[in-house]
């Protein structure tokens, strides 16, 4: 009912073997196959944090930059969920770092509202991260960790040059959505 061929399934449980052989019996051609909401064996494999296999799909062709029905990419996951390593192949192999998905939201986005200072702090380092990027409610990753009181993104962000006065759309800077504590920390 979902689309999925079985390498998205072997992809998905972890079956590195079984995808490899999957990828030999089909060819090249399936490794891009998206089911019904556009999720590929890549972002399977990066969103389900299995290394080895990211690798081999990108191996054989995979398109890094793919994404499912709602825009999200390989990156975006990995961001999420605060895979640095794998996030760090990615960029390697081609990924965007400032690819969005419907609601606007990049990977540096993901990664400073839910705290994972080391895919923040990696993202930053790549050279074309754009650090005031803002999505469709006019937040950057500065509102985000501000509002989430991830303290140390925030700081490194600010670090980086993000811009503690852009507003969103209800008008609020990053540190207006700072609780108090953090505001006086992050200022």
């Amino acid at each position: 009912d979902s689309g999925r061929e079985p390498l998205h399934w072997a992809v998905s449980r972890g079956h590195t073997e079984l995808a490899g052989h999957l990828l030999d019996q089909v060819g090249k051609a399936a490794v891009d196959v998206a089911d019904d909401d556009g999720w590929t064996p890549l972002i399977i494999a990066a969103s389900a944090g299995h290394s080895q296999l990211v690798t081999m799909l990108l191996d054989n062709g995979a398109d890094v930059n793919k994404t499912t029905s709602q825009g999200r990419s390989a990156l975006l996951y990995c961001a999420s969920k605060g895979r640095e390593e794998l996030a760090s192949c990615l960029v390697s192999r081609g990924a965007d770092t400032n690819c969005k998905d419907q609601l606007g939201a990049t990977p540096l986005h993901r990664a400073a509202g839910l705290g994972h200072a080391g895919v923040v702090r990696f993202l930053l380092a790549a050279d074309n991260t754009l650090v005031d990027t803002q999505d469709r409610y006019g937040n950057t990753a500065l509102h985000y960790s501000c509002e989430e009181e991830r303290t140390e993104v925030a700081k490194l962000l600010i670090s980086h040059g993000a811009s503690r006065e852009l507003t969103n759309r209800e008008e609020k800077t990053p540190l207006e959505m700072a609780g108090p504590a953090d505001r006086k920390s992050v200022v």
